[in-house]
């Protein structure tokens, strides 16, 4: 933060010098000069102390009135700053948040996100832009944004080791080469923010560059975000040293797609534990699909504007002409159609391939469903990534937009085919994969195609080939360049005999291009978020995770489980337990008043009473969550059944108050009592083996009979007879 301060200081005192000298401040005012320090080590400890400093040299000073560059230019410090705030700023709201809303999603998480990801777009997204835009119109070398997008990710990597998220108590993950992915992604977003805004400032006729902006400052917020979710649920968590069991992931897949064969075929598979878990955390995020849409999509809309021709409207002064002008349109579409082409024939090879090996109906999931899911996978993403390398050798120094035009192109062809081909699986015979009847079933309601799963796949994977594709066309560019032609011997225009659609032509065509993936990208965003809803089912999630980690209940000494037990109790189980005492007492004086009342209270009296303390009962059912589970099998047990019933009771208590029903009023507030008495199990359960292991019991003396008898018949739960 004060690092952070500083740098805005600094800047903030160049802006005043070149306000006064705009207003006819004389030149002498700047006159003071310092000895410049003797030495590299001298020097080295100079530029250190700088950064902390208020006021910048006086060398900075006047060498900025001279030229302005230092004002434009994405310096490092701010830029790394802001990444390391992106990755630290939703940790410390989600744990401001936790106490009130443990049940929490990733909806609810993303939606966290979206702060730091603005924020994020906005500085470093700002700033490139300006950056790109003083060079164009000072017609000095374009930045490519790569060496501040490095400084970008390096603060995310940053942020997350001081942020500990993934690595514990250690300064480092397990897998510390994974802290390279932010800086690689920081660099990428660096190269994408500053060739659109190269793009834009070439092709926009507007008066003013500020909607182009907040266009490039929409995609880049897009992206930004579906990164930090995936970086902050999966990416840290790989980190850490997280691995998937072979048996896990079996399991898992057969919930997924379900089928009679045997799960052995499955954990045999290659990629089962590395390729498949790292494809369903792309899945995760809702936005990834609208993301990969955007990235492409704004600049495809200033290409298919075309270069302007005359003078710039954005500006009064004119703007040099590009050193590198803007290719035309046909050569980024025209790999991405031909892609298009090779994805629909290669996923109409795929299904007719599988279809040889088709078995019974009630044997089509599993590892059957699983190899047509991957077989079609990559019919979508090998021609992308074709046509991407094709259009990143054509399009000069915009080829990192032009891989991505054309690879998405391509991809999203390859999806209609796609969807087409298995909503009507069953109607062409050698196409047969799936079903053995005619009829129209669409391809994201079938339980055994895995349709989001592979449209957000299919995107990310040609995104990540684009960018490849366009990184390895730019080494080759630069180890052998590119001998052009003198200006006088290229031939302007299209060829003679091409036929060249008019300009209204081409920006409808593309418009409807836009509009279609776009469209797809949000349906498909919108039907993940509805399903992640924004309270999550806990217990169903950690039975997952524990699944396809294969987390065994170790067994541990007595003397170890004595001392986990007296952690849990004295570090925060022992202000749960007292949590639920004191809204015991609450219900017990309600139901006391209710009952002694004379005449009988009225249902707005009883409303006014009962209803605060059954919204307290529905939230104790997420102490369950918001601490750790009770060591001890027995009183865990015991535990849960609490949270079961005070979940259920507390809601169930306001649903009757509404409808003022009697008999549903009754059964949740034995459901409270129920709740009650098993949390006082818990607490005669770990106060007898305190005691029995040496050390002082509970602080609140266990309650006897059979008020401390916990009913477990809840949800599958054991009973007491089973204890």
């Amino acid at each position: 933060m004060y690092l952070a301060r500083s740098d805005t200081l600094r800047s903030r005192e160049i802006y005043a010098d070149l306000t006064a000298a705009r207003w006819g401040a004389g030149p002498h005012a700047w006159a003071a000069t310092a000895r410049p320090p003797d030495g590299t080590a001298r020097r080295a400890l100079d530029s250190f102390l700088e950064l902390w400093r208020t006021h910048p040299r006086w060398g900075l000073r006047r060498g900025a009135l001279a030229d302005p560059a230092p004002l434009f230019r994405a310096a490092a410090l701010p830029v790394f700053l802001t990444g390391t705030m992106a990755v630290l700023a939703p940790w410390h709201l989600m744990y401001q948040l936790a106490p009130y809303r443990a049940d929490a999603t990733s909806s609810v998480f993303q939606a966290i996100v979206l702060i730091p990801a603005a924020l994020v777009a906005g500085v470093a997204g700002t700033a490139l832009w300006r950056a790109v835009v003083y060079a164009v119109l000072t017609g000095t070398r374009v930045p490519s944004g790569i060496r501040a997008g490095a400084w970008l990710g390096a603060g995310m990597a940053a942020g997350t080791v001081l942020n500990g998220y993934g690595t514990g108590w250690a300064w480092l993950p397990v897998r510390p080469q994974v802290l390279l992915i932010p800086v690689v992604a920081g660099a990428a977003f660096g190269w994408w923010t500053t060739r659109c805004a190269h793009l834009w400032a070439s092709t926009w006729r507007g008066r003013t560059l500020r909607p182009a902006l907040l266009l490039g400052l929409v995609a880049a917020f897009l992206a930004m975000a579906s990164w930090l979710l995936w970086w902050m649920a999966s990416g840290t968590v790989w980190a850490g040293g997280f691995t998937v069991s072979a048996e896990g992931m079996a399991r898992s897949v057969l919930e997924w797609l379900p089928s009679a064969a045997p799960a052995g075929d499955l954990s045999g598979q290659p990629g089962i534990t590395t390729v498949l878990p790292l494809l369903q955390s792309v899945a995760f995020s809702p936005l990834s699909a609208l993301s990969a849409a955007a990235l492409w999509v704004v600049p495809l809309l200033a290409w298919a504007a075309g270069p302007v021709q005359g003078a710039v409207r954005w500006t009064a002064a004119p703007a040099p002409p590009s050193g590198d002008p803007v290719a035309p349109l046909r050569r980024v579409m025209l790999p991405g159609l031909v892609g298009g082409a090779l994805a629909c024939l290669a996923v109409a090879g795929v299904q007719a391939y599988v279809h040889t090996g088709q078995p019974a109906p009630d044997g089509r999931g599993g590892l059957y469903a699983l190899r047509y899911a991957g077989m079609v996978l990559l019919a979508l993403v090998v021609p992308s990534a074709l046509a991407a390398a094709v259009a990143s050798a054509v399009t000069g120094r915009f080829r990192l937009l032009g891989s991505l035009i054309a690879a998405q192109t391509a991809t999203l062809l390859g999806l209609v085919a796609m969807t087409l081909l298995v909503s009507l699986d069953g109607c062409a015979g050698p196409l047969t994969v799936l079903h053995d009847s005619c009829a129209w079933r669409p391809a994201w309601r079938q339980p055994l195609f895995p349709f989001v799963f592979l449209l957000d796949n299919a995107v990310v994977l040609a995104t990540l080939a684009a960018g490849a594709a366009a990184a390895l066309a730019a080494l080759l560019h630069r180890v052998r360049p590119h001998r052009s032609r003198p200006s006088g011997s290229r031939r302007a225009g299209p060829r003679r005999g091409t036929l060249v659609p008019s300009p209204r032509t081409r920006l409808l065509a593309v418009g409807l291009l836009c509009a279609a993936a776009v469209a797809a990208s949000a349906a498909t965003g919108a039907y993940q978020f509805h399903l992640l809803g924004l309270v999550n089912d806990l217990a169903d999630g950690q039975r997952k995770v524990t699944q396809m980690a294969s987390v065994p209940d170790r067994p541990v000494s007595p003397g170890t489980r004595l001392d986990q037990v007296h952690a849990w109790y004295h570090l925060g189980g022992y202000d749960a337990l007292e949590l639920i005492v004191s809204y015991t007492g609450q219900l017990t004086e309600v139901v006391r008043e209710a009952k002694d009342a004379r005449p009988a209270l009225s249902w707005d009296r009883l409303d006014e009473r009962l209803r605060p303390v059954c919204t307290r009962w529905s939230g104790a059912e997420r102490l369950e969550v918001v601490w750790f589970r009770v060591p001890d099998s027995g009183a865990q047990a015991d535990w849960h059944a609490m949270a079961v019933r005070a979940g259920r009771g507390g809601r169930l208590c306001a649903q009757a108050l509404d409808a003022r029903d009697r008999p549903r009023l009754l059964t949740a507030l034995r459901d409270l009592i129920a709740a009650g008495r098993c949390a006082s199990s818990v607490n005669a359960r770990i106060d007898t083996m305190l005691r029995d292991g040496g050390l002082r019991g509970t602080i609140r003396p266990p309650v006897k009979g059979a008020r401390a008898i916990c009913d477990r018949a809840v949800d599958g739960l054991p009973t007491p007879a089973g204890r």
